[in-house]
């Protein structure tokens, strides 16, 4: 139900915000293992973005956090992510059927990206 429910925040965030252009670069490998090699806390949405949270990464690749809808319906995030050829590639528990879902960080700024799988945006990140 909470996958649903992401999924429907996620969808009517696109419906709204229209077709996504990638205008920044994709976090490198090598950025993406600096930011997370000690573990780090993104901020997950955002102002406008349907949802608000934060996910805490783990150095040993799991991570933990959660999420409040713009509703006040809640979303736990737990399991684990690698980062591979230049992706965020993550299998959490309680979304995406458990399947594993690599993501490309655009950057938007030094602290934050726009995240994609493939060409549909799922959100941002900062930290």
């Amino acid at each position: 139900m909470l996958n649903r429910l992401l999924s429907t925040v996620l969808i009517s965030f696109a419906a709204v915000h229209g077709a996504f252009a990638q205008d920044g670069a994709p976090m490198t490998t090598e950025e993406l293992t600096s930011l997370t090699a000690n573990g780090v806390t993104l901020t997950l949405g955002g102002a406008g973005m349907g949802y608000m949270g934060e996910l805490a990464l783990a150095a040993d690749g799991t991570a933990t956090g959660g999420a409040t809808m713009d509703n006040g319906n809640t979303l736990s995030i737990a399991g684990t992510w690698a980062i591979r050829d230049g992706q965020f590639c993550r299998t959490w528990a309680d979304l995406d059927g458990g399947k594993e879902v690599c993501e490309t960080w655009i950057k938007t700024s030094d602290t934050s990206v726009e995240v994609y799988n493939g060409d549909q945006m799922l959100g941002v990140n900062s930290w």
